[in-house]
């Protein structure tokens, strides 16, 4: 489409987040866990720039808001068929109870003004919750899914799958400006 003219009343925006072009997708779990806990550090980290526009922080935001939203959906939909199997129900339980903490931090990140004090201090805490949360599924609950479960190696396709269609139920958030609204 490049090159195209564009109709008077359309126009082009800014992607919302350039960390999934030209990647490709892993095929076990860990790797699929590890990219979407990075990506969400690289896109955290970008929040805590101080010399970002607002208009990137905003896009960053939204990849947050993104990527974290269907992460935590996903992995508590496939883990949650396990939360009664001996020896994963209280990591099942602490992984769901991590994501909560993700969410309502995110929360208070999205309540804030971009580029405060107080965004840069809610950004920090949901990136350090974010990175524990990462450290604590990689040395604990992935090792207890392999040694308790003969399909450990479908979780991957169960996980891809459900965080795509979660991705596809959510709404990416759109800067509006009231005079291309009135028309």
């Amino acid at each position: 489409m490049r090159g195209m003219p564009l109709c008077p009343p359309q126009h082009t925006v800014p992607t919302a987040s350039q960390l999934y072009l030209c990647r490709y997708m892993p095929t076990d779990l860990l790797s699929l866990l590890r990219r979407d806990h990075t990506d969400l550090q690289k896109e955290l980290t970008q929040l805590l720039d101080p010399t970002a526009s607002v208009a990137l922080l905003r896009s960053s935001l939204d990849g947050v808001r993104l990527g974290l939203t269907a992460h935590a959906e996903a992995e508590d939909i496939v883990l949650s068929r396990y939360e009664s199997v001996p020896g994963l129900e209280m990591l099942v339980a602490q992984a769901r109870a991590a994501h909560l903490a993700q969410e309502h931090a995110l929360s208070a990140l999205v309540c804030s003004r971009p580029g405060t004090v107080t965004w840069r201090n809610h950004a920090a805490h949901l990136r350090d919750l974010v990175r524990y949360h990462a450290l604590q599924e990689e040395q604990t609950l992935l090792p207890a899914l392999r040694a308790h479960l003969a399909d450990y190696p479908q979780l991957a396709g169960a996980f891809a799958t459900e965080r795509l269609r979660q991705l596809a139920m959510l709404q990416p958030s759109a800067p509006y400006v009231m005079s291309q609204l009135a028309g």
